[in-house]
């Protein structure tokens, strides 16, 4: 299942799920927040413990609304181990009537797929809007940086490596600068 995130107007964010058999396309407005960034900051929880190899989080499961004027959507992403797909389902719920539920999509997406589709749509996004552009095209969140870096970097296989620094400061380590800007450089 492909998956693509775009502004499509503005002010107006939409996540398209594409297969064979299915063609979902759902939306967020930036009236109600930026809950595109909330949305990637899950699939980023994601992402750093499989990375970190990390199995004390699993089974994990969390969830996030995207509101619109006449309907919501409730994202529920879970994952039950490691080495398992990530299960998207996307329930259509009503602001005006708490009893309606409709589920618009379950499916489960291998983890690398999903943040390769991540990467294509951050990276189409910085290519129509640019990093200014991007904030004045969706209003309420700037482009998200750090998951672009991160991926990009995991694309062309280089390591982000921390600047030393003492052990008491440890959470102070940061990447160095010149480094994340030569990956927003890279082609």
């Amino acid at each position: 299942m492909e998956v693509k995130f775009k502004i499509e107007t503005l002010g107006y964010i939409v996540a398209e799920f594409l297969s064979d058999t299915k063609r979902l396309k759902i939306g967020h407005s930036s009236n109600y927040g930026d809950k595109f960034q909330e949305l990637l900051n899950k699939f980023f929880f994601i992402y750093e413990i499989v990375k970190e190899n990390d199995s004390i989080y699993f089974p994990y499961s969390t969830d996030v609304l995207w509101q619109d004027d006449f309907v919501n959507y409730k994202w529920n992403i879970s994952m039950h181990s490691l080495d398992s797909c990530i299960n998207i389902k996307i329930n259509e719920l009503s602001p005006s009537n708490s009893e309606y539920k409709e589920e618009l999509l379950n499916t489960n997406i291998k983890t690398e797929e999903l943040f390769d589709y991540i990467y294509l749509s951050l990276e189409e996004a910085l290519t129509d809007f640019g990093l200014v552009g991007y904030k004045k095209k969706w209003e309420i969140g700037n482009f998200p940086i750090y998951e672009y870096i991160i991926l990009k970097a995991a694309r062309k296989e280089v390591d982000l490596l921390n600047v030393s620094c003492k052990e008491e400061a440890e959470w102070r380590q940061k990447v160095d600068l010149s480094d994340e800007l030569g990956i927003l450089n890279m082609r």
